[in-house]
């Protein structure tokens, strides 16, 4: 089964990209306690796997190209994260980014980066991603108002506000290339994570998986009107 991706759009006040050096950034990936328009929201207690997934991609706008009129061929790695440092502050979880100097999207990014105009979204797997809703974890829907609890920390995209982009102040889902394609591309290894979708009937398993697709194709429609 191919690992599709989602993602969390942070709506943040102040500046949720900082940079701190040659081509480097501070990111808050996933912020604590900041409610979405869907009604969804990280915590303190929110287990993003920082053990499997401690090097996350870094990717441009989650494989949507700029002006957010069309998927990518193929997601464009905009440089790495920076290994040991993803870290838990009192207002979420900060890892550092390494751009690709060599990117023109990854230029688009620094410049915007000194003026705070970059968005940031974090991604995960949606078959091991769960919501806790009324105290009962169920598998991560979109639109469906909860906590929440775990949300294996992926990939991390980011873009620069304004030409057209996507607005970062809402959280929607993207279904992505498998995730394990997109590691092969960037050179790394997959981690070795627990399937967790074992435990639905097949055929919760695939209209989930046509959900996220319908969702895919529901977003990129509302972007190019």
């Amino acid at each position: 089964m191919s690992e599709t991706i989602m993602d969390a759009t942070q709506a943040l006040s102040g500046l949720p990209v900082k940079a701190i050096g040659d081509w480097e950034l501070d990111v808050l990936a996933i912020p604590f306690n900041s409610k979405d328009s869907d009604g969804q929201w990280f915590d303190e207690n929110t287990d993003i796997m920082p053990d499997a997934f401690s090097t996350p991609l870094a990717v441009y706008q989650h494989g949507i190209k700029q002006g957010a009129k069309s998927l990518q061929d193929k997601p464009v790695i905009i440089g790495k994260t920076q290994a040991g440092t993803l870290e838990k502050k009192s207002d979420g979880w900060h890892i550092r980014v390494i751009l690709d100097k060599l990117s023109e999207y990854a230029k688009a990014i620094m410049d915007a980066a000194k003026l705070g105009l970059v968005a940031v979204s974090s991604g995960s797997i949606s078959h091991l991603a769960r919501l806790e809703v009324n105290g009962k974890k169920i598998m991560y829907e979109k639109d469906r108002p909860g906590r929440i609890a775990v949300w294996p920390f992926a990939e991390i995209s980011l873009w620069e506000s304004g030409n057209g982009n996507m607005q970062p102040a809402n959280r929607f889902a993207v279904a992505l290339p498998a995730m394990k394609a997109i590691y092969r591309e960037a050179g790394l290894p997959f981690p070795d994570v627990v399937n967790t979708d074992g435990d639905l009937p097949e055929a919760k398993q695939a209209a989930k998986r046509a959900k996220i697709r319908q969702q895919a194709r529901a977003y990129l429609l509302t972007i190019q009107e």
